[in-house]
């Protein structure tokens, strides 16, 4: 594995240039798609808009997200970046080594989707008046403002949640958060107040016969065994590699809030995009965001009670006291918004590997950080974690869990027991790993 380079993982690399791949329909499908929602937003913007020069230059701004459009049409080559930003240098200095001569089709499904945001980014650095716009945060609140029902029943039933419990009930909680947070909607979280051992045990039964049920659709599944590692955290540090804003990082929110209750942490780290990043990924401006949208009593639609809206201003000026504590700690690092594998935190961002190796767990939440973990190829699917994630992360990082819905071909972890019950069941590639129906917690 010597000549391994951001071009050349360990096992082929998904490419566009393969018409039955998820990579090609995204390339030929669903990029068009979300530059023409962005251009969309701009048109709305502009429609809005009273400064005429603002308006003007959110025309230009137009024709330049449909010169990308026609750049994939074309299969044009990847040009460098033309901008500012501080990280322009480095994100050319890739693309002149590993990349150079590399088009929309023939560079790497994982480089590319990046690059496809960066260039996105790189015409609003290069504006006048458009400097910092995310033409994707009116798709952001839109989706947050539809998950309200959820939102006020994890509210109501977050003071049940972080009493004081013993080590039985908190590994109830537990399950019940973990599996909230894998497939990032509502889950029942069936606790009672002041549980009787009668009430637990009761619960117990419950709890196997509904998690059994979910957990065929997790083809690796590492809860216990992090489970093991969390019930003698104590008073740790604790990092979540962020993946969706909205409902997503909000029940992020409520584990991260459950983790500082029961002084499993002292510490939360949330790390940010730096940039408007696969459309809905959390940016540090939407952390202070969604806190004020949730307090802001007209934000979501339908009737409320006095108990939904106390439920939840009342967790989120709680969770506003962690920031101003330091207890929650939002940041972002540009690695984050590069185009390479997380193998190469090490030597591209030492900074934030040296401080991320202080943690004591690190949590990679979604599709694209899976991707980035574990270099986006053809890993055999029976790969180890351990092996797919890379030295670096491997040894140093030894206490990372990815939960991920699987929505990309990547997919290691899977035990030769599990792979012969996929196969007997005639579940299709499509379906396992492409659909969001499957998904893996995988610890290391």
């Amino acid at each position: 594995m010597s000549n391994i380079s951001p071009n050349n993982p360990p096992f082929p690399a998904y490419r566009a240039t393969n018409k039955e791949s998820f990579a090609y329909d995204t390339t030929v499908r669903r990029w068009p798609i979300i530059l023409n929602s962005a251009i969309k937003d701009i048109q709305e913007t502009i429609s809005r808009e009273n400064n005429e020069s603002r308006k003007e230059e959110g025309k230009n701004i137009i024709k330049a997200v449909e010169e990308i459009k026609q750049e994939l049409l074309d299969d044009k080559p990847l040009r460098p970046i033309k901008d500012n930003h501080k990280d322009c240098e480095a994100w050319n200095a890739i693309l002149k080594e590993h990349f150079e001569g590399s088009t929309w089709f023939t560079g790497t499904w994982l480089f590319n989707e990046c690059y496809i945001y960066r260039r996105l980014e790189e015409i609003f650095q290069n504006s006048q008046y458009w400097v910092g716009y995310d033409c994707f945060e009116s798709q952001k609140l839109a989706t947050f403002k539809g998950s309200h029902s959820a939102v006020y029943d994890l509210a109501r039933k977050m003071p049940e949640l972080i009493r004081e419990m013993s080590q039985e009930k908190l590994e109830i909680v537990y399950n019940e958060l973990i599996e909230v947070c894998l497939w990032g909607n509502a889950t029942d979280l069936s606790l009672l107040t002041n549980m009787s051992q009668e009430d637990i045990q009761r619960l117990q039964a419950i709890e196997k016969d509904k998690l059994a049920e979910r957990k065929k659709f997790i083809v690796c599944d590492d809860t216990d065994k992090l489970w093991f590692k969390l019930k003698d955290l104590d008073q740790g540090r604790i990092d979540f590699v962020l993946d969706n804003s909205g409902f997503e990082v909000f029940v992020d929110m409520v584990l991260a809030d459950w983790l500082l209750q029961s002084k499993k942490a002292s510490k939360v780290v949330f790390h940010c995009k730096t940039i408007p990043w696969f459309v809905s990924d959390v940016m540090p401006k939407d952390m202070p965001m969604m806190f004020e949208k949730c307090l802001d009593r007209d934000f979501f639609p339908g009737e409320k009670s006095q108990e939904d809206i106390d439920a939840l201003e009342t967790m989120v000026h709680r969770w506003k006291q962690y920031v101003k504590n330091n207890q929650l700690e939002i940041v972002s690092d540009d690695f984050w918004c590069s185009g390479l594998s997380y193998w190469y935190m090490k030597s591209h961002a030492p900074q934030l590997f040296e401080s991320m190796k202080k943690s004591d767990l690190v949590i990679y939440k979604g599709d694209l950080n899976y991707r980035k973990l574990c270099f986006d190829c053809e890993w055999p699917m029976t790969t180890p974690f351990r092996d797919a994630i890379g030295t670096d992360m491997a040894n140093d990082f030894t206490n990372i869990v990815s939960l991920r819905t699987n929505k990309a071909d990547v997919l290691v972890g899977v035990s030769e027991q599990m792979k012969k019950d996929i196969e007997n069941r005639g579940i299709a590639k499509e379906v396992l790993c492409f659909s969001g129906k499957y998904a893996v917690v995988e610890y290391n």
